[in-house]
């Protein structure tokens, strides 16, 4: 069985998306847009511009955006107009037509890869999905483990509590995707660490449901300020030992050049962590399939993780502007021959149906 542990499902992004209105849902997809490495282009002529004018520097607050009509349209493409040019960025594939990822959708493609369950990883720039993933899980029993999501700054209310609550307990949803970078509507107040949020951890501790982490260098995302974090999540799991976590999105190659830091060290000897390997959607933004220059992170951190705490991710469907989804995987199953079969097995499934309890 091959379990994908990380893709998207999504109605069209230019609607509120379970948002309390289109113009907040703006709000965080312009916030997501803003701090990508994706190029921004001139919509008359295609051509690569380099000042980024959906926000000001640094990247610290809502305060920070411009009001430039930021809005989703079809092809893959969200634009904004700046001194009277219109300009985009191509944050999902030219092939995804609506900018949208139905169930539907998705199964096809992950019948063609022959790819058999996927996680559902529930990032704010999608919408606030716990609703719709719930729906597409009844109606296909066995295909998809949803995971739900919070309003960080306030995961402390009893409002987001409520919700977590039902979001497993009445939906059905399997775990927690939670990203750091949700502070930003806080204006980097407040840390996921806080003692504020200990109920909120605690809640989640009782569910007994796994924490996916989406983790990035706040306020800006400098190597520095992802160390800090990634000392912070130590700091966490030493007070939360009993909750299953996962970092996705993998760590950023940089990080191997050289000594590998503290604090990396010190998670990947965490048995309570995952570590997922989710690298052709920023790699091959800039690099050729199958990505020669990856092996020799894949291979440390096959030494330093092994191959019952790995696990495989595509980030369907976004991977497509870069690879296709059978590639996202080949790159280790073809080319990773470090790695012996029963530990791709579990790299590519079975690490993930533990972690889930699946049979």
């Amino acid at each position: 069985m091959i379990i994908d542990s990380h893709a998207h499902i999504f109605p069209f992004l230019g609607l509120a998306a379970g948002y309390p209105s289109q113009a907040d849902h703006m709000q965080v997809l312009q916030q997501y847009m803003a701090a990508h490495a994706q190029p921004v282009r001139r919509l008359r002529d295609h051509v690569i511009v380099t000042e980024q004018t959906l926000a000001d520097l640094p990247l610290d607050g809502p305060h920070r955006l411009r009001n430039v009509g930021f809005h989703v349209e079809e092809n893959g493409r969200f634009v904004w107009t700046s001194g009277g040019v219109e300009l985009y960025i191509h944050f999902m594939p030219p092939s995804l037509q609506l900018n949208a990822s139905s169930p539907e959708y998705l199964l096809a493609e992950m019948a063609y890869a022959e790819v058999d369950v996927a996680v559902l990883q529930n990032a704010h720039l999608y919408g606030r999905l716990n609703e719709y993933f719930a729906a597409a899980m009844a109606r296909y029993p066995g295909k998809f483990i949803g995971l739900a999501e919070v309003c960080e700054p306030e995961a402390d209310q009893e409002t987001e509590l409520r919700d977590l609550a039902v979001a497993v307990r009445q939906l059905g949803l399997r775990g927690l995707y939670y990203a750091n970078r949700g502070f930003f509507f806080d204006c980097y107040r407040h840390h996921f660490d806080d003692v504020r949020y200990e109920p909120f951890w605690e809640l989640v501790r009782e569910l007994k449901i796994p924490v996916l982490w989406e983790l990035r260098g706040v306020p800006v995302d400098s190597p520095e300020n992802y160390l800090r974090e990634i000392d912070r999540l130590n700091c966490w799991a030493a007070r939360y030992p009993d909750i299953p976590s996962v970092l996705t999105h993998g760590v950023p190659p940089p990080f191997f050049a050289g000594d590998l830091a503290e604090p990396l060290v010190k998670l990947f000897q965490n048995e309570q962590f995952r570590i997922e390997l989710l690298y052709p959607i920023h790699w091959g933004r800039d690099h050729e399939y199958p990505y020669p220059e990856l092996q020799p992170v894949l291979r440390e951190l096959y030494r330093r993780v092994g191959g019952e705490r790995l696990i495989w991710g595509s980030d369907m469907p976004n991977v497509e502007r870069n690879c296709t989804y059978r590639q996202s995987m080949d790159y280790i199953r073809r080319y990773s021959n470090f790695i012996p079969s029963s530990d791709l097995e579990r790299i590519f499934g079975g690490n993930v149906a533990r972690l889930f309890g699946l049979a």
